[in-house]
């Protein structure tokens, strides 16, 4: 009978992890009928500020209506299964496809709330009583979703000579000191003129710091995709220049810029070689070495086939503060690959997992594009395949396309796409966002196909850009919202579950930062402390804290990631000693605040 109940169990345990362990697809949409389009650009997978609210991630999108007046930007809120919530703020509204540009969200350091990035193109909305070509709309959120501030960025003094100025933002970042930094590009007219690179500080207020844009010699038009922080404050850009063959286009190169954290340039490349085309879509600072970090910088090139045709694929690169390349390579097979986002974890030991989303033609000819998830093993000058999967479904549409990859568990990832779907014929699509979920503990290949493309080096080599900064004068202008409608799911595979708290402490990193409300030089070595002991160092699944202060007020010890997101938290309640727990936490660095209201103390701590 024990036997019996003892398989029983085992049975029941295996299928209760498949059932937890799964990949999954599942389509977003605001009517399934023509000239109704969903178009989520940008997510955010978090933890609601109330424990026992049901939030687990947050889509930033364009929600567009037959009706026009219907029509907005909005940021949308879904549980863990990944049902609707609520709508939250919704700038903008009155404008269609392609004119709705959600950009970029993401989750304040201190956790606090949230930035969102949008841009409008002839928006309805006046400025001083005249129409313009860009509204770029910058948000700020508070943790319940409320709005902090909503404007607009435009010139001080709106003319109708400067109207037409073409000013839109790709990304924005949280500098350490809580400031937030967006880039783009920038041109006197939208088309005809050269496009320089944008670049704009604002407090976390959203008073303008600086705001620059930036002549690059030998080129036509530049372009900024993506941005970092390094550990020295320095702004690190990448994107793309093109090279002038006639009038005002050209070949697009990748691009490496770095600003100081005044916007001032410090230096900048292009990097060239055996490509006929190149770009940067996004940057991950993967060091903390202040004057000479190290970044991975994803995208795509176009290298040379066979055939003699150009053939796009992913393009890594390896690349340090000064802009000196440590490796570079590409991934993809006989199709064109191409690669959105990218996020990491570091290994230690200078090794590290990438993981990238994107688009490949390569292995499907009822879609023209589809969506890949991405695995990739990186050791300085070797970078190897992991995984590379698809995710084929037999819902009816066209091609279908990554644009950004988030830890949704422990080991598993959410990608968000979007895909043309066919509403009554294949000229006749709606657009509609996926949320894919790719599970690495789940031995199943439900969902995913696999493909082997080979990974192989790439010769670039940086080629200095004279980089001239010219003052813009810029004010933000007050921007108004208003709530709409309603998002429905459709589980298309799988089983869909999002865990924002495992995701939060999975060690994957978007952002390497250097601390929330810390800086660099206040992190002491652990022997330098008296009042405060942590041991071992390195760790295993435990450090102890011995804190030899008398306590008259509350003490706490905090462990923050490398990419300094709260992770958890202890109370210390007297002097004897107190055993953290770091079970379940990756390898790799940790930060450890001991303290009260008063003074805190900061270690470092490695747990192998």
């Amino acid at each position: 009978m024990n036997k019996h109940l003892y398989l029983i169990i085992i049975a029941w345990l295996i299928g209760l992890s498949t059932t937890q362990a799964q990949n999954a697809d599942q389509l977003y949409y605001n009517t399934f009928a023509l000239k109704f389009h969903y178009k989520a650009a940008s997510f955010v997978v978090d933890t609601p500020a109330v424990a026992s609210a049901p939030q687990a991630f947050l889509l930033w999108s364009a929600n567009v209506y037959q009706d026009s007046t219907k029509s907005s930007l909005s940021l949308d809120q879904f549980d863990a299964n990944g049902n609707f919530i609520s709508e939250h703020v919704v700038p903008q509204p009155g404008k269609l496809l392609p004119s709705l540009l959600p950009k970029k969200i993401f989750r304040m350091k201190s956790g606090k709330g949230y930035y969102l990035l949008g841009y409008v193109i002839q928006s309805p909305n006046l400025i001083n009583g005249i129409p313009v070509y860009s509204t770029p709309v910058l948000i700020r959120l508070d943790q319940l979703l409320n709005a902090v501030w909503v404007q607009k960025l435009h010139f001080s003094a709106v003319s109708t000579a400067n109207a037409n100025t073409l000013i839109e933002y790709n990304d924005l970042i949280e500098a350490v000191n809580g400031d937030v930094i967006i880039a783009g590009r920038y041109s006197p007219v939208p088309a005809g003129q050269q496009i320089n690179v944008l670049a704009t500080r604002l407090t976390s207020a959203g008073v303008i710091v600086w705001n620059y844009h930036y002549s690059t010699s030998f080129t036509c038009n530049a372009n900024a995709l993506a941005l970092t922080e390094a550990t020295d404050n320095n702004i690190i850009l990448t994107g793309y220049v093109e090279l002038c063959t006639s009038g005002f286009s050209g070949p697009r190169q990748a691009l490496f810029l770095r600003l100081q954290p005044t916007g001032i340039p410090v230096t900048g490349f292009a990097y060239l070689g055996a490509t006929t085309e190149s770009a940067g879509t996004k940057i991950v600072k993967r060091t903390n070495i202040a004057g000479n970090d190290a970044f991975f910088i994803s995208g795509f090139a176009d290298v040379t086939a066979a055939t003699g045709a150009a053939n796009r694929q992913v393009l890594i690169m390896d690349v340090r503060e000064s802009g000196a390349i440590t490796g570079s390579f590409h991934v993809g097979d006989a199709g064109t690959e191409e690669s959105n986002d990218l996020v990491i974890r570091d290994l230690g030991n200078e090794s590290y997992l990438l993981y990238l989303t994107g688009f490949t033609t390569s292995y499907y000819t009822a879609v023209s594009k589809e969506v890949f998830f991405l695995q990739l093993r990186y050791v300085p000058g070797s970078l190897g395949l992991v995984e590379f999967s698809t995710f084929p479904q037999t819902a009816s549409y066209t091609e279908r396309y990554g644009l950004e990859i988030k830890a949704a568990g422990k080991d598993k990832f959410a990608i968000l796409a979007n895909a043309n779907y066919i509403i009554s014929s294949a000229g006749n699509t709606s657009t509609f966002t996926n949320v894919l979920l790719r599970d690495l503990s789940s031995t199943s290949q439900q969902c995913i196909k696999l493909h082997q493309p080979p990974v192989s080096i790439i010769n670039l080599s940086p080629k200095q850009l004279t980089v001239s900064p010219i003052a813009l004068s810029f004010k933000p202008y007050a921007e108004k919202y208003t709530l709409f409608q309603k998002v429905y799911p459709k589980l298309l595979c799988g089983q869909f579950i999002v865990n924002a708290y495992d995701a939060l402490n999975s060690g994957v990193i978007e952002q390497r930062v250097a601390a929330p409300s810390i800086t660099l030089s206040k992190v002491t070595p652990v022997t330098k402390q008296e009042t405060v002991s942590i041991y071992p160092n390195p760790a295993s699944n435990y450090v102890f804290i011995e804190y030899n202060k008398p306590i008259t007020s509350k003490v706490r010890a905090k462990v923050f990631g490398a990419d300094m997101r709260l992770l958890r938290t202890i109370e210390i309640n007297d002097n004897n000693r107190k055993t953290l727990s770091l079970d379940g936490l990756p390898s790799g660095l940790y930060f450890i605040q001991v303290g009260d209201n008063n003074k805190n103390e900061t270690f470092r701590i490695i747990k192998n």
